[in-house]
């Protein structure tokens, strides 16, 4: 394999790969996308395309929360969009490891597949070569399951954010497992079993709610992935920092999020535009200039800090923040916050290192953000399977 190079090799690919995809027949030539992270093949050209672009999609919001290892894999992932006669599995898709990491993904691809099981194979496959090639070979034997979960069910709903209304309902009808066993169970053992595959995503939807810093949950997201139970971590992180507020349990904790969380209206999001336009609204300070305020962009709040115009107006946007949180559509939530965040430390700090931290971290996530929409928009616009 090493003397391919350039077309040879993605021939030698192709061809290696044949005997396990199946010859195709003279309708079914064969296309290939050999893309940053994937290698996908198929008898479609629109689904070649469509996979490839939404891996790329997955990648970039698994890389904005696991960011202690290495994304540089020497090999991508190889993924096949199997017709119906040339599937030799059970189940919508099929994930296998081979030497030096390599990992491939292969799909029943039907008609009947849904946006949702492609999005938590392609998430899956991603996160067992992120394992293994950041926490060694057997790596992904030990990958928590609520990982997997949470950041498949994320990227699913970054794209149908409407759904989690679906997400409700089904933690209502079916529960949801103690905090302690979910952080505790491990991928290969609830995937075997009976278990929702949406379980996970109340973990991470808890900690973002509880206000937990993206680069925190991050970490805890990554301590999973390398098989650690997280429950002492996650415990220390959910404590109050109001010093007169009692400490509570990760059990307690749990219970209370979930009863309130699971009992609000489902139909409670707003659409991706509505709130990438309220952002936009709420950064925006050109009504401020126009009547004589001197504000150039948004790092100049901290030299104009005590003007009492300008804290007024900071102070009521703060307000208007934390009050429309909850119903930000949850693809721009951390830009909300972020936001927030940052006229918050305009306002009451007095260190200036701790400003350009805020206002580092709310741009960070507004062009992340606006980045993950635009390619939502275009994906949203593509065909699944024909």
């Amino acid at each position: 394999m090493k003397s391919c190079t350039g077309f040879q090799f993605l021939l030698c690919l192709v061809l290696g790969f044949l005997p396990r995809f199946g010859v195709a027949q003279p309708s079914e030539s064969l296309d290939f996308v050999e893309g940053r992270y994937f290698e996908v093949v198929g008898t479609d050209n629109r689904s070649v395309s469509f996979v490839n672009t939404l891996g790329e999609h997955i990648v970039e919001l698994c890389a904005s929360y696991l960011q202690v290892g290495s994304h540089e894999f020497p090999q991508r992932i190889f993924v096949a969009l199997r017709p119906e006669e040339h599937v030799e599995f059970d189940g919508d898709y099929q994930i296998n490891t081979r030497a030096r990491g390599q990992v491939s993904l292969d799909f029943r691809w039907e008609s009947a597949l849904n946006l949702e099981t492609v999005c938590r194979a392609l998430t899956e496959a991603y996160i067992v070569r992120y394992a293994n090639f950041n926490y060694g070979p057997e790596a992904s034997e030990r990958i928590r399951y609520w990982v997997m979960s949470a950041l498949g069910s994320q990227s699913y709903l970054s794209l149908r954010p409407a759904q989690q209304g679906q997400y409700i309902q089904e933690a209502r009808q079916a529960g949801l497992l103690k905090i302690t066993s979910l952080l505790s169970l491990e991928w290969g053992v609830g995937r075997e079993g009976e278990l929702s595959p949406r379980q996970g995503y109340w973990v991470l939807y808890a900690m973002r709610q509880r206000g937990i810093l993206r680069s925190d949950i991050g970490a805890l997201l990554d301590r999973a992935v390398a098989g650690q139970d997280v429950s002492d971590a996650l415990e220390v992180a959910i404590q109050p920092t109001d010093v007169d507020q009692q400490p509570s349990t990760l059990d307690i904790w749990w219970q209370r999020q979930m009863v309130q969380y699971l009992s609000q209206d489902t139909e409670y999001y707003e659409s991706l535009d509505a709130s990438r336009v309220w952002i936009a609204e709420l950064a925006n300070f050109d009504t401020y200039r126009a009547s004589g305020g001197d504000l150039k962009t948004l790092m100049g709040l901290w030299e104009q800090r005590d003007n009492q115009s300008l804290r007024a107006i900071l102070t009521a946007r703060r307000e208007i923040i934390a009050l429309r949180l909850e119903r930000v559509n949850p693809a721009y939530f951390n830009s909300a916050q972020s936001l927030g965040a940052l006229y918050e430390t305009a306002l009451e700090s007095y260190r200036r290192f701790e400003f350009i931290h805020a206002f580092t971290t709310y741009l960070s996530d507004w062009e992340d953000t606006k980045r993950l929409h635009d390619m939502t928009d275009e994906l949203l616009d593509a065909p699944l399977s024909e």
